[in-house]
């Protein structure tokens, strides 16, 4: 089975190759976050340059078979400066560096999820925001997903499903995930969360029509607050839409 070409394509004309501030989650370092239940799982963080005591908070989560540095290390130096920044390792190994929510199988007419496998993972995300937000001592309020493939659709998981753990949330190249209609939250609970979606239109891995379903349900579920972007692009980032995401981020804090 080959996983690397869900991996993230990096060719941003954004970014440049500067390395992000990194520190790993263990062992904590701080002394006043000692006697906190450590957040479980492996995590890499940046802390804000701008000191408040309840710092908004952006959780980033990877794609299938990456890690905790895939979207970290592009990222993580150009998000607003007041903002803590945290890139989690889904839980489920692979293969050495290479990580997942739930396992996937490819078949011939696309990928072939689980519901309950999808649904272990919702359970477990939700249990780790908390974590987070505890942990770090951030601002319950001002919390921000920003997912890429597997990772927009655990977002998307949250956004439906616990909106009120969220400010918003950055979808890019997801779908619509399957485990939500049973614990679909309110639509007025949902109408307040910020969305911004992207998605390529030559993603041959979850093809645009994917990205297009995904607001499709979001709005019918009672997403208002909704921007959707298609770039000519494949399953990969956008630098364009990256852009605007920055902007669209600190507008919110």
């Amino acid at each position: 089975m080959k996983y690397f070409f869900l991996f993230i394509s990096l060719s941003i004309t954004l970014f440049s190759c500067q390395s992000a501030t990194e520190i790993k989650s263990t062992p904590q370092q701080k002394v006043e976050t000692q006697q906190k239940t450590p957040i479980s799982l492996p995590h890499l963080v940046r802390q804000p340059t701008t000191k408040t005591d309840r710092p908004p908070l952006i959780i980033i989560l990877h794609g299938f078979g990456a890690n905790e540095r895939d979207l970290h290390e592009p990222l993580a130096p150009y998000f607003d400066p007041r903002f803590l920044v945290v890139s989690l390792r889904s839980p489920i190994e692979l293969r050495p560096d290479s990580y997942c929510w739930y396992p996937i199988e490819f078949v011939e007419n696309g990928l072939d999820i689980k519901p309950v496998e999808e649904e272990k993972a919702r359970k477990k995300l939700s249990t780790v925001i908390d974590e987070v937000v505890d942990f770090y001592n951030a601002d319950k309020n001002k919390v921000f997903l920003l997912g890429f493939s597997q990772g927009a659709i655990m977002s998307s998981t949250i956004v439906m499903t616990a909106p009120e753990k969220i400010r918003g949330a950055v979808l890019l190249s997801g779908q619509v995930p399957l485990a939500t209609d049973k614990n679909m939250a309110t639509a007025a609970a949902i109408g307040k969360v910020d969305l911004f979606i992207s998605h390529g239109k030559k993603d041959k891995v979850l093809p645009i029509q994917d990205g297009r379903d995904l607001k499709t349900k979001l709005e019918k579920v009672g997403a208002t607050n909704v921007i959707y972007k298609e770039h000519e692009g494949a399953h990969q980032l956008d630098g364009a839409h990256l852009r605007e995401v920055l902007g669209w981020l600190s507008e919110r804090i």
